[in-house]
């Protein structure tokens, strides 16, 4: 009896090995339970972190916003000091040109007083010379005559005779190279004078360098030659024409009516403003 042997291919109908099937097949069924899990235990970590990142974000943001503030509150500080200080120097101006104003009428009034008027003569002094004057003092001055002035133009270096009572009125400005206030002064009066010396037909501007001293810096030579100004400059080499004037301070202001009459004197810094004033006031008085 011939028997044949068992087949050993699988019966196409009947299921996989449990083993085969999950080799098979692994790559196209979805994950269960037991292989998502894994992903939920890495996600924890980005979660963590991205939290982690926002909360910092957060602090930056309100660090930012309190630097800011802060930087605010400064700008805020320092534009009030600006504010504070250019309301300072708008009265300090108006408190200039006031006193301009009242020292040249007063003094037009002295000069044109009769004697009886009760008015103090000034302390005597060497013939030509100005009694010295400084600010806050009454001025003994006002009313005298100037002396003649003989010196040498700096640019021109020709020598020059100043009249005061040839019928110019003037504003004479005595200076020093090496004062910080007339290096401020003289700069914006080389500015302004140009523009507006037209209006003051009956006036001119005088200035003299004086008080020469090589140690202290700004060599005068050098500081003419740079700055090149636009109206005369009386070279004063041994400081007679200082002490003509009664200089008592750098820069030191004087102003002379045609008739060579003192009308008004003041020492310091006053600006291109105050100086517009004093011109304007000058060519109102008469004579």
């Amino acid at each position: 009896m011939n028997t044949e042997p068992e087949s050993t291919e699988p019966d196409p109908h009947e299921p996989a090995a449990v083993g085969e099937a999950s080799e098979a097949s692994a790559a196209d069924t979805p994950p269960t339970a037991a292989t998502a899990e894994p992903r939920r235990s890495r996600s924890k970590p980005l979660l963590i972190a991205g939290g982690i990142i926002v909360a910092v974000a957060l602090i930056a943001s309100q660090a930012y916003l309190i630097t800011s503030l802060s930087s605010t509150n400064e700008d805020i500080g320092a534009l009030k000091a600006q504010i504070i200080d250019v309301s300072r120097g708008v009265t300090d101006v108006e408190t200039a040109v006031d006193d301009l104003s009242e020292g040249i009428s007063t003094a037009a009034a002295v000069a044109a007083a009769p004697n009886d008027t009760g008015v103090s003569p000034a302390p005597a002094v060497p013939a030509g010379f100005l009694p010295r004057f400084t600010n806050g003092e009454a001025d003994t001055a006002l009313g005298l005559k100037m002396a003649t002035v003989d010196a040498t133009e700096a640019y021109s270096l020709e020598a020059v005779t100043i009249d005061p009572t040839d019928g110019t009125k003037r504003v004479w400005l005595i200076w020093a190279h090496w004062c910080p206030y007339c290096q401020q002064e003289l700069p914006e009066l080389s500015t302004w004078y140009p523009e507006n010396a037209d209006r003051f037909p009956n006036s001119e501007l005088v200035t003299v360098t004086t008080s020469m001293d090589p140690s202290r810096g700004n060599p005068l030579d050098e500081y003419l030659e740079a700055e090149q100004f636009p109206f005369p400059v009386l070279v004063d080499e041994d400081s007679k024409i200082a002490a003509q004037f009664g200089t008592s301070a750098f820069p030191f202001w004087v102003v002379t009516n045609g008739d060579g009459t003192v009308l008004y004197r003041t020492a310091g810094l006053i600006g291109p403003e105050a100086v517009e004033q004093l011109f304007t006031q000058l060519e109102e008085v008469g004579t």
